[in-house]
């Protein structure tokens, strides 16, 4: 299978990418498995930032924290 392309990236404030995470977070359910939750929150981060996450950076312990996340994606996307 290819590689989805790459979506052209625009930039991003840091207003919406707490928003998303916000929404993300409110959706999550209790007692899911740590590692799955982080595959989930890197599908998220690509699918909607634009961002693909090296398998280093698939991390339960950063991806479980919001504040983690939208630091990531402010580093990766240079949000606005």
């Amino acid at each position: 299978m290819s590689p989805r392309p790459r979506r052209e990236a625009c930039s991003v404030s840091r207003d919406t990418i707490q928003q998303v995470l916000a929404d993300y977070d409110a959706l999550r359910r209790p007692g899911t498995d740590p590692g799955l939750e982080a595959v989930c929150t890197a599908i998220l981060l690509e699918d909607v930032f634009g961002i693909a996450l090296s398998d280093a950076e698939i991390d339960p312990a950063v991806l479980a924290d919001s504040a983690a996340v939208a630091a990531l994606v402010t580093r990766l996307r240079g949000a606005v």
